[in-house]
């Protein structure tokens, strides 16, 4: 469990919108939980010719759906895609990559994710909500297979069989990466970590909540990351109507890799490059907050950390 200290659970603004001012005031002094529970996810913003390349996408179903006299067509119009966008300076190689289903049949999100996976050599990270890809995976296993000290670390919701039907896939997979990939392979879920001191009295109340993992992120050696709409499933990668966003740059990526973990680590443990020590840190972190979430569940909810 990776407590995560930019998304505590007492936060006004995930309070729905018909809120009074009294709840709101009530969850910033921590007497009630909001409405909505901490949640995580990635935007992206595009600046220079790589934004031409999400307006073709648009145009091509825009194009398709006037064609197929779609309802409302009559009033629309075709439109030209601006192309006259200079080059932004000490810029990242990017390319905008799709999954379109029929009739465009375009997989380049797809293409994108198994190129890298099988230039794997150190590391493979992976953060979304589904963990149910068996497409992926097979590449995954077979790279790992060929590259004995390439280690995968999976960030996702929780992985049982029962919250929804898909997820007895979730759990076959882990139970098959862990079986073949003991050492390599880990998996760790989200949690937000908030306390309540009570004045006077020498006990704090500590409380965790789950935090919705909405991410759709992979990142490879440091060199390669894609990040959009496409989750880790099958559909996703096949016939879904999916658009990310794929950068190779080495200096770039590994500057965001280091935001995304300084995020998920203690603010104490120093940032680095090196696979293996991010890996025990991980792995250190996750023991810690076992112990306290047990602690904290066995109470039933209350602890005294002391």
């Amino acid at each position: 469990e990776i407590p995560c200290p930019w998304t505590f659970r007492f936060r006004h603004r995930r309070m729905g919108f018909d809120a009074t001012l009294q709840q709101r005031l009530a969850v910033i002094d921590k007497e009630q939980k909001p409405d909505f529970p901490p949640r995580k996810d990635y935007m992206v913003r595009l600046e220079g010719p790589a934004a031409a390349d999400v307006a073709d996408v648009f145009q091509l179903r825009w194009a398709h759906l006037l064609a197929e006299n779609a309802d409302y067509a009559e009033n629309s119009s075709e439109f030209v895609v601006v192309r006259n966008i200079e080059p932004r300076p000490q810029g990242s190689t990017v390319q905008v990559t799709t999954t379109l289903p029929e009739p465009f049949w375009e997989h380049s999100i797809a293409e994108t994710w198994f190129n890298a996976v099988a230039q794997a050599e150190d590391f493979i990270f992976i953060e979304d909500q589904y963990w149910r890809v068996p497409m992926l995976v097979d590449a995954i296993i077979d790279r790992m297979y060929a590259v004995p000290n390439l280690k995968l670390m999976v960030v996702t919701k929780a992985v049982n069989e029962w919250t929804d039907p898909g997820c007895e896939w979730t759990h076959k997979t882990h139970n098959r990466l862990k079986t073949l990939f003991p050492e390599r392979y880990r998996t760790y879920q989200l949690r937000s970590f908030d306390a309540v001191v009570t004045w006077g009295f020498e006990e704090t109340e500590c409380r965790f909540e789950d935090i919705y993992t909405h991410s759709k992120m992979l990142i490879v050696d440091d060199k390669f990351m894609s990040v959009g709409s496409c989750n880790k499933n099958n559909r996703g990668l096949v016939y879904e109507a999916e658009l990310n966003v794929a950068v190779l740059d080495p200096e770039w990526v590994r500057t965001q890799r280091k935001r995304i973990f300084a995020n998920m680590l203690p603010p104490h443990v120093p940032q680095t490059d090196t696979v293996a020590v991010w890996w025990a840190q991980f792995a250190d972190a996750a023991q810690w907050n076992d112990a306290v979430y047990e602690a904290w569940d066995l109470e039933g909810g209350d602890i005294d950390l002391g």
